[in-house]
């Protein structure tokens, strides 16, 4: 067995992952969009038909940052079932095309990895793995279940490093798959995407009415989680300080990770009252107050030059009456 069942032993490498919403939103479109146009797979109790494509990334130090993906073709390969996912044989000359036709356009983005949809990593999905790894240097290997889960609160992705190990069976060493940490990063142009796409309705389009709820409606949920956090801060520093000041004598110790996580939560507020903060604000209310009485008073002009171009049109016609 190459693959770590359990998943619970971790990555050693020491890589700080970082993961662009794109690539998810592209994984998803790709499992959608196959699932939908094979026949019979969106029936009851028929597995989903497995997608497979390249990551695409750049590394710098020890940060490596998954910004993009694309497609590749595979082929089932003998005893295997019909979009089961088993014993993929992937199209080599097929990647490298796409590979190259990326590199030209993004010219700073190289294939760091391969994706794929499922449950659990499987022996087969190592064999692909390996298969990859022959014209991908070390790729990380990112697997997206597709069931959903309403009892699951993080995202159904987990990210793959490989690691030689020794085969608990035969002691051979081996390749495994190891869990790599991940963080969610996004760019300022990649949350109006996200936002946008959020916000599309069914039939294809987002009135500016219910953007304008929508927003309001996520800002609320904000703040109010915002509320819930801070009371139970507050409730867990009460706690603490009770504890202590019960004892007399010391033997309840302070949280002293948690206690610094609040101080820097708190030093952090003056910031928003300074003279610089202060001067930005107005600034940029002023802009925005600025451009609403623009708006109105071009608003305001055109409909003056409208009722003008009315006037003259109808005094004009009661000139010409009087001149017959």
């Amino acid at each position: 067995m190459e693959v770590d069942a359990g998943g619970t032993r971790q990555s050693t490498s020491g890589l700080e992952w970082k993961l662009h919403p794109l690539v998810l939103i592209n994984i998803s479109d790709h499992h959608t969009r196959t699932r939908a146009n094979t026949p019979g797979a969106t029936a009851p109790g028929v597995p989903a038909p497995a997608v497979l494509g390249c990551l695409l990334g750049s590394q710098s130090g020890r940060t490596v940052d998954i910004r993009n993906s694309f497609e590749v073709r595979y082929n089932n390969g003998s005893g295997s079932a019909a979009g089961s996912g088993l014993d993929l044989d992937v199209d080599i000359t097929y990647l490298l095309k796409k590979q190259e036709q990326y590199k030209q356009v993004f010219k700073n983005l190289d294939v760091v990895g391969w994706y794929a949809t499922g449950a659990l990593a499987t022996d087969a999905h190592m064999a692909t793995h390996r298969k990859i790894s022959e014209v991908v240097e070390s790729p990380v290997f990112l697997l997206l279940d597709p069931a959903v889960d309403h009892t699951r609160k993080d995202l159904p992705v987990t990210l793959y490093e490989t690691e030689l190990h020794l085969a608990p069976d035969t002691g051979a060493p081996t390749n495994q798959f190891v869990r790599a940490p991940y963080a969610i990063e996004t760019s300022d142009a990649e949350r109006i995407g996200v936002d946008q796409v959020a916000r599309i309705l069914p039939s294809g389009r987002a009135t500016g009415a219910e953007q304008l709820s929508a927003q309001l409606a996520s800002m609320h949920s904000a703040i109010k989680m915002l509320c819930e956090r801070l009371r139970v801060i507050h409730g867990a520093l009460g706690k603490v300080s009770a504890g202590q000041a019960g004892s007399g004598d010391g033997s309840v110790a302070y949280p002293h990770a948690l206690l610094r996580q609040v101080s820097s939560l708190i030093n952090g507020l003056p910031a928003c009252d300074t003279e610089a903060f202060t001067r930005e604000y107005l600034t940029e209310y002023n802009d925005t107050l600025l451009t609403l009485y623009l708006a109105a008073m071009t608003r305001g002009t055109h409909t003056a030059n409208e009722v003008v171009d009315k006037y003259v049109m109808a005094y004009d016609k009661q000139g010409r009456r009087r001149g017959i």
